[in-house]
């Protein structure tokens, strides 16, 4: 997601080895390259060995040079769906484009080897970006380390009710449990692809959940044919019953497209409210972004009455 390291959370929660070492570099492959917008674009990799990861980790990637020298970036997942979980209370069921189909294999009849998928901007004057989002391509070895977070997950982690996270993060009085309360997303620029690995991992049986975009034009969006296309299909039944319901809203700061219903302009306090799931019906709310869209979205959150402790944050860039 960005050349910065994103706060992790609560690191070792889910999904551990107690035999190895979970955080030991993983040789990985390039197996698919999907661009995105002009500066943009998705690699789906094939670890041998990888965790099953949750959808709002992220990684690091580890390149390295003919003479040796080594660099270091974290990206957020937006794909975890081939990684061996969905994350989520079932496997998607066509509200988002199908996770990788077939993939590598292991030898010896073994499965299928895990697969993730991470999207990258290109950063100018980056030392890794710029060779992922031009230069790389399928076929390419890279290394990876992870996955890594517990706290920015979706669905949440289910903490002992007797540990002391209750105790230090008491629930709203009235609240749904975290796990089945409706889910707000917000994103600002690239800050939607941990979003994404949210949304395609939303199972039939999931909660209400909503997506607030902002972008600085029509160019700018990441994911948007996939998104739309969840968004119409969650509308609706099918033989099984309804969907899980998903609702997307785009606000662009800079550029909005023709016949848009909101001028072009920096997302405010109020179109906030009028843009989020209510404090009142206690939703979980995602934030990610840079660290001034992040700081700002929420604080207008607790002022508007969302629990602080309902408002998970992820943010990238210099301190």
């Amino acid at each position: 997601m960005s050349e910065s390291v994103p706060d992790p959370g609560v690191d070792g929660v889910a999904g551990l080895d107690p035999a190895g070492d979970p955080y030991a570099w993983l040789p990985a492959t390039i197996v698919s390259s999907v661009a995105r917008t002009s500066r943009a674009r998705s690699l789906t990799l094939a670890v041998p060995g990888l965790r099953p990861a949750r959808a709002g980790q992220h990684v690091d990637l580890r390149l390295t040079a003919e003479d040796g020298y080594t660099a270091v970036r974290s990206y957020s997942l937006s794909d975890v769906r081939a990684s061996g979980t969905s994350g989520a209370s079932g496997a998607s069921d066509g509200d988002g484009a199908d996770p990788a189909a077939g993939g590598a294999r292991g030898g010896g009849g073994a499965g299928p080897v895990p697969q993730i998928e991470v999207t990258v901007e290109r950063l100018d004057d980056g030392e890794v970006s710029p060779y992922l989002v031009d230069a790389a391509e399928p076929g390419d070895p890279i290394e990876v380390r992870g996955p890594i977070g517990g706290w920015f997950v979706w669905p949440p982690t289910e903490f002992d009710p007797e540990s002391a996270v209750h105790a230090v993060l008491p629930e709203p009085e009235g609240a749904a449990p975290p796990t089945s309360a409706p889910v707000q997303l917000v994103g600002g620029g690239s800050g939607v692809a941990p979003l994404m690995a949210m949304v395609r991992a939303r199972g039939r049986d999931a909660p209400p959940m909503r997506l607030l975009a902002s972008v600085r034009d029509p160019g700018s969006r990441w994911f948007v044919a996939e998104l739309d296309e969840a968004a119409r299909a969650s509308s609706g039944r099918d033989a099984t019953g309804p969907r899980a319901p998903l609702v997307v809203d785009w606000v662009y700061s800079r550029t909005a497209p023709e016949g848009h219903d909101r001028r072009a302009g920096r997302l405010t306090r109020d179109e906030l409210e009028r843009s989020v799931l209510p404090a009142s019906e206690h939703p979980l709310v995602y934030v990610c972004g840079a660290n001034s869209f992040v700081a700002v979205v929420a604080g207008w959150l607790v002022e508007l009455g969302h629990a602080p402790t309902r408002v998970r944050t992820e943010r990238f860039g210099g301190v």
